[in-house]
């Protein structure tokens, strides 16, 4: 199970990470000069972001999981 489940969570990586290329190619951005003119400032808050983020996926993977074991 642990492989489909690794599988799913890639493909729709792939996608954000495909289309997030597309706009940035397309808008003329170039990844890696943005990544060099970030400020701390905003790298911080970046991170915390992220990690806000992935608490709530936990969260919210915690609960997914407690509902389908509840409906077995």
């Amino acid at each position: 199970m642990a492989d489909d489940s690794s599988k799913q969570q890639a493909v729709p990586d792939q996608v954000i990470q495909l289309m997030i290329q597309d706009i940035l190619r397309k808008n003329g951005v170039q990844p890696e000069e943005v990544k060099r003119n970030i400020p701390d400032e905003q790298k911080q808050a970046l991170r915390k972001m992220v990690e806000d983020l992935q608490k709530q996926v936990e969260q919210f993977n915690k609960g997914e999981k407690n509902t389908n074991k509840s409906s077995e």
